[in-house]
């Protein structure tokens, strides 16, 4: 009985579906029907139990929707960001037709599921267990207890993920325009004709930069507007990385995209160049950076170590 709830950003889930009471009805009410053994009823009874079956079986799925929902897909496979985007409100109408296609589901599948109800029957009473439609009916009682309680439980995890992205400014901290260099840089690194750059560029528009405090930081870390298109792989270090030389050190600036948007951008010592003879101290070269190197410092080098052009 157990389904994945989607949301609209602070739409509720549909309170009867929130109740106690209503998923303790819901198992007696499944646990009841289970009681019965449908091999043993007559032509009447039998369509008589069938219908009941897929009555309840759409009214419990029509209730247990929640207030809002995404289209084509859970919402746990959408991601929290996106999923206000690809939400909408369920109305009474969504729940008839929820309703009616889970009740027909369910009298499609009447005859093959009394088959295997009547299999598991007889593997219960080969075994010596005494009452065990009793057996049976329990199982599904907390089967149904069980699935009601996961998507509670996932339900209000994924309701604070959104209000968590809603409110993204109180994890990113204190942020505000790119810093021109940072800005110029970005743009270098995300040359045209690498897969993703056009999405990444997009980014540009919205992208905001975290205050690093006073002083000059190697690091810059970058905030960007949930709704922006996003690219995959989701996590990776950006395959075009930026060199330049600052009193005889060699430098990497790296760029990285964390759940497809733009996080961060790293200056770095180039360590496939010094080895343990070097003469350079390269702790020392790190701390005596004092600005962002201009673009025409670079020499840009994709992941096969290839200048670009």
């Amino acid at each position: 009985m157990s389904r994945d709830f989607g949301f609209v950003a602070g739409a509720p889930m549909n309170r009867l579906a929130t109740s106690p009471l209503f998923a303790a009805a819901s198992a007696a009410a499944f646990g009841g029907l289970t009681l019965v053994e449908p091999r043993h009823l007559g032509p009447g009874a039998q369509a008589a139990y069938r219908i009941t079956t897929a009555a309840l079986t759409g009214a419990y799925t029509a209730a247990t929707l929640p207030a809002g929902t995404t289209v084509g897909m859970p919402a746990r496979y959408t991601d929290a960001p996106g999923a206000p985007m690809l939400a909408v409100p369920v109305d009474a109408g969504l729940r008839g037709s929820a309703a009616l296609a889970a009740g027909g589901l369910s009298l499609g599948l009447a005859e093959p599921l009394e088959v295997l109800d009547a299999r598991i029957m007889d593997w219960l009473t080969e075994r010596g267990v005494s009452r065990p439609r009793w057996w049976m009916a329990g199982v599904g009682v907390a089967m149904v207890a069980a699935g009601w309680a996961w998507d509670r439980a996932e339900a209000r995890a994924l309701q604070r993920a959104l209000e968590q992205d809603a409110d993204g400014d109180t994890e990113d901290g204190d942020h505000g325009p790119v810093e021109p260099a940072v800005a110029a840089l970005l743009d270098a690194l995300l040359a045209p004709g690498v897969p993703g750059a056009e999405a990444l560029r997009l980014q540009l528009k919205t992208v905001e930069q975290q205050d690093s405090g006073a002083g000059f930081s190697t690091d810059a870390f970058l905030v960007v507007h949930p709704d922006t298109p996003r690219i995959a792989p989701r996590t990776q270090t950006w395959p075009v990385r930026a060199r330049f030389t600052r009193d005889g050190a060699v430098f990497e600036i790296e760029l990285q995209i964390h759940e497809g948007r733009l996080e961060s951008l790293s200056i770095m010592i180039a360590d496939e160049i010094y080895g343990t003879d070097s003469e350079v101290d390269t702790d020392a070269a790190i701390d005596a950076l004092t600005a962002w190197p201009a673009p025409d410092e670079l020499e840009l080098i994709t992941e096969s170590a290839d200048p670009l052009p």
